[in-house]
């Protein structure tokens, strides 16, 4: 059941786009659902509660960083698997992190966050978000199972159900006048309903395997990946911590919930980055075409992340009143800077896979480090003065890291030609800042202008570049 038989160039390109349309159906369903359940949630309790909820969905992101230990990924990027036993090893060793990781969030970390922000609302929430993401180490192995057939629709049923099972139970529990019992108990039922599921789609048959050798060379193969993403959980702990102890919880309720409305627009860069780790991964050994690859994912999504996520954050100034209402006026401005490095987070992205697909997970690491140093550092001066806005003025300051995803690329995987994509930044971000300028003195004409001639170039100098990819499928066609 587990074993897989190797994959010609031909069935990997109909795979790519058959999974990127099932993930794109995916990420539409759940934006619909976040979204609407968000703003019922941000108009009904407030910045305040929001911030005291991201605290503890900062606490349940970081425990599932832990348990999974960057074995999915690793999993995923292995050309082949034809034994069960790394399953069964990687499984047993998730069961004992995620045990630690929820002991020690109950016990500890929900006590000692209680008394270090004053609310005592903290005790439950981040005692359910230990409980919450416990689940995902029966979650992470089967989703790596059905990523790697690109069984890309059951993986959207996965993901939907965690994100439609929290905001209902949330929403619901709102309504009845229970906001807090209802971000309790969807936090639980995030993790629990999203690990029955996987493990039934899968059929995936857990079990408990003591290897001291097998899990020793699992833990050395996969640390570095799971020290570069670790890293990420230490740089998204930072706001929490410094900008919701110096400037206080409703300064980090606005800051959070204009990263979540920019995160709707990850969309297209999470489909284009879990696509091609599968994809590159499985061209690693094709020299010529793993680069070609890369280059024309990069600048696809330029194409289409650039006026999407800059576009919306142009519009700012009208739709965040209008939609979330007056308590949260001051968002547009974290908005539109944090379009900035959202989006060029957005573009590395796709480094980033190349670079994991074919092993440098370690100069993945050494970027995360450098990043959280700066994050670190940038925050701790800036959150006082700068209040909300410090979190995507940090975030600006250090994508500055970023160079180092460039440098090794071009040491180990090739010769990465971004000037197109640099220029069309550039372009972006000037069209942003008039945009914005002008919808906030009420002129709404220049921001279509402006974006209809970014999209309408973008299409022109995208046909070529889909062809391009297309020809050189079809040229290399049968060399796997």
């Amino acid at each position: 059941m587990l074993t897989e038989s190797k994959i010609s160039i031909e069935d990997l390109k109909s795979a790519v786009f058959k999974g990127g349309r099932a993930l794109f159906l995916r990420h539409i369903a759940g934006f619909l659902i976040n979204f609407t359940g968000s703003l019922i949630l941000a108009r009904t309790l407030g910045p305040e509660i929001l911030g005291l909820y991201f605290i503890s969905y900062t606490i349940f992101l970081i425990c599932r960083g832990v348990i999974d230990f960057g074995i999915k990924t690793y999993l995923i990027r292995l050309p082949s698997i034809s034994s069960t036993e790394e399953y069964i090893t990687a499984f047993t060793f998730q069961q004992g992190l995620a045990i630690l990781s929820s002991v020690v969030a109950i016990l500890i970390i929900s006590p000692i966050s209680a008394r270090w922000y004053g609310h005592k609302e903290l005790l439950s929430l981040i005692a359910s978000a230990g409980i919450g993401a416990y689940f995902y180490s029966w979650h992470s192995i089967p989703i790596a199972l059905m990523e790697r057939r690109f069984e890309y629709k059951k993986v959207g049923i996965v993901e939907v159900s965690e994100i439609l099972i929290f905001n209902l139970v949330a929403v619901i529990c709102t309504f009845a006048g229970a906001g807090l019992l209802g971000l309790t108990l969807g936090n639980i039922l995030r993790g629990f309903l999203p690990a029955l599921l996987s493990v039934t789609l899968t059929r995936f048959r857990p079990g408990l395997l003591i290897n001291k050798k097998a899990i020793t060379s699992l833990i050395q193969t996969a640390y570095p990946i799971f020290g570069s993403e670790f890293t990420v959980w230490l740089i998204v702990l930072a706001p929490p911590v410094l900008v919701g102890s110096i400037a206080g919880v409703k300064a980090l309720g606005m800051a959070q919930l204009a990263y979540t409305v920019l995160g709707y627009t990850m969309i297209i860069a999470t489909i284009f980055q879990r696509v091609s780790l599968t994809a590159f991964s499985r061209l690693q050994n094709e020299k010529e075409l793993f680069n070609n690859a890369v280059h024309k994912a990069l600048q696809l999504l330029s194409f289409i992340y650039i006026p999407l996520t800059m576009g919306i954050a142009s519009l700012s100034p009208l739709w965040v009143p209008l939609i979330y209402g007056d308590k949260w006026r001051g968002m547009e401005n974290v908005i539109l800077i944090a379009a900035l490095p959202v989006t060029a987070s957005a573009l590395f992205s796709i480094i980033l896979s190349a670079l994991i697909s074919k092993g440098h997970a370690d100069i993945v690491l050494r970027q995360n480090i450098l990043h959280a140093v700066i994050y670190w550092i940038s925050m701790s001066i800036l959150a006082s003065p700068l209040d909300a806005l410090s979190v995507p003025v940090t975030h600006l300051i250090a994508m500055s890291a970023g160079y180092l995803f460039i440098y090794g690329y071009n040491k180990y995987c090739g010769k990465l030609d971004y000037k197109t994509v640099t220029l069309s930044f550039i372009i972006g971000v000037g069209i942003m800042f008039i945009s914005w300028y002008s919808t906030v003195m009420g002129n709404m004409v220049i921001p279509f202008i402006g974006w209809g001639i970014f999209s309408v170039g973008s299409l022109f100098i995208s046909a070529g570049v889909k062809e391009t990819v297309i020809t050189s499928f079809n040229t290399y066609k049968g060399k796997l």
